[in-house]
């Protein structure tokens, strides 16, 4: 058998679970507006009451991915413990293979759409399989656990992974508003971000007992301690949410925004009505947040394997070579983070703690942040032609809706959007690692690229929340937030 021929039976290894993993029916008739809202906001509400502790593991624990863990609505120590990150890795990854022609599918096919579907679940569940597994036998949840205490942790986290699979193929089934892993992450962030600033409960740390949310933590060093102290405490604080972060986050909220507005409008006219002309807005952020969304799967695959490997199978012994390479594990202070601080291949690979640490580790900076450019626009430009939006997919639809645009022929669209959407793609992925970089020299540690993701998938709900509440009249019970 060649090796095309290997890749394109690849689908047909999802056959023997078809009958075991159901597949979400899409709707069979349009859902109204307040579905749809219902829909997101009961999923949204389960993701967050899933935040509840593993019974049978260790509450203390060295986190090796503590600042991948925003960027995928991972909680340590939680049923949420990896997060959407085996959903989010599984769907981008054959989704490229797809666009890419290594694995040959028909998507008119129904069978062959099922297979391709059953595949990714498949595989998101194997990897909520594979990272318990990891983390239970390099010791992270207790080095004497039962064989009883194994079996319970892997049920719930790979139980618990399985019904999030599921629940968040309803969303993009369009039971809710866009994707639903994506729905999580923000629903995650958000929550989390209201938390760092107000949150109201105390910890221990080596200082006294500090509130975690920031601004709590303010109020109550200006009590208690001089001016300058409290301010500075407050703000440079590393192993709880400080407000130098709090204030990055808006900043980087601000700039999205504004980000958003940029656009290159297209003059396009009717074929078919004359004296009807419109504009056709090819957005600067034109493939939205997931190319850094995927430069952060890249990175969480080359950390979580570098921490297998080091862990696992060398014990994290410095006196090995392959771990001297790679980078040996140590736990650091308040929050037992689990990390590599000496020059090696997985230090290189993950970011620096504050802006101190990137200014006396330039080679560190650097390479992380050509790691996330590099990634990022790979991604952006396959995307662009592979996602259904590409300039030919493009010129395909203003053929068959007989729009064309002003001053140009039609054999000459495709040429047009050529032109401009690999550009405004690639540009925007680039833009937006150069922002979750710098959020990254100042320990925002996984928080900037979160709220980037999050904000973009924000822009892209509201987008379709205002198009489907069009649609639907404004007669649902939820239009009087919009005014009708």
């Amino acid at each position: 058998m060649s090796y095309t021929n290997l890749l394109v039976r690849l689908i047909d290894l999802a056959k023997p679970f078809l009958p075991l993993l159901p597949e979400i029916e899409l709707p069979l008739e349009q859902l109204t507006f307040d579905d749809k809202v219902m829909y997101t906001i009961g999923t949204s509400f389960l993701y967050l009451l899933a935040q509840l502790p593993i019974f049978g593991a260790s509450k203390t624990t060295n986190d090796p991915i503590h600042w991948l863990r925003p960027v995928f609505g991972a909680e340590q120590n939680t049923l949420l413990e990896f997060g959407v990150f085996p959903i989010i890795s599984s769907g981008l990854i054959f989704q490229i293979l797809s666009g890419l022609k290594l694995i040959k599918i028909n998507f008119n096919n129904r069978l062959d759409r099922e297979l391709f579907q059953t595949l990714q679940k498949v595989f998101a569940i194997f990897q909520y399989a594979i990272l318990t597994n990891i983390f239970l036998f390099t010791g992270y949840y207790g080095y004497n656990l039962t064989f009883w205490q194994y079996i319970l942790i892997n049920f719930q986290l790979i139980g618990t992974g399985s019904v999030f699979v599921f629940i968040s193929e309803i969303i993009d089934k369009g039971y809710g508003f866009g994707s639903g892993s994506l729905t999580f992450i923000t629903i995650n962030i958000s929550a989390n971000f209201v938390t760092d600033i107000i949150a109201l409960n105390s910890v221990k740390t080596t200082r006294g007992y500090e509130s975690v949310g920031a601004l709590v933590n303010l109020v109550k060093n200006l009590r208690n301690k001089p001016f300058k102290n409290a301010i500075l405490e407050s703000f440079t604080r590393s192993y709880l949410p400080n407000l130098t972060q709090v204030y990055l986050t808006i900043g980087i909220v601000l700039v999205l925004i504004y980000l958003q507005n940029f656009r290159l409008e297209l003059p396009i006219r009717s074929n078919r009505v004359r004296s009807v002309s419109n504009v056709f807005p090819i957005k600067l952020l034109y493939t939205g947040s997931l190319p850094l969304l995927f430069s952060y799967v890249v990175l969480f695959y080359i950390n979580i394997l570098g921490y297998t490997i080091v862990n696992l199978v060398f014990k994290n012994d410095s006196n090995q070579i392959i771990v001297k390479i790679l980078g040996q594990y140590i736990t650091t202070g308040f929050n037992s983070n689990f990390i590599v601080e000496k020059p090696s291949i997985l230090y290189f690979f993950s970011p620096s703690k504050n802006l101190f640490e990137s200014l006396i580790s330039p080679l560190r900076t650097i390479i992380f942040f050509a790691t996330i450019l590099i990634t990022s626009t790979w991604f952006a430009n396959i995307w662009s032609s592979i996602s259904g939006s590409s300039p030919k997919d493009l010129a395909i639809q203003f053929k068959e809706q007989g729009i064309s645009i002003a001053g140009r022929r039609d054999v000459s669209i495709s040429k047009e959007l050529q032109r401009v959407i690999p550009v405004a793609a690639v540009s925007g992925a680039a833009i937006l690692a150069t922002i979750s970089e710098i959020g990254e020299l100042f320990g925002t540690n996984g928080k900037s690229p979160a709220i980037i993701v999050a904000v973009g998938a924000a822009f892209g709900f509201l987008e379709l929340i205002a198009a489907d509440f069009q649609q639907g009249g404004g007669s649902q019970n939820f239009g009087s937030i919009f005014g009708q």
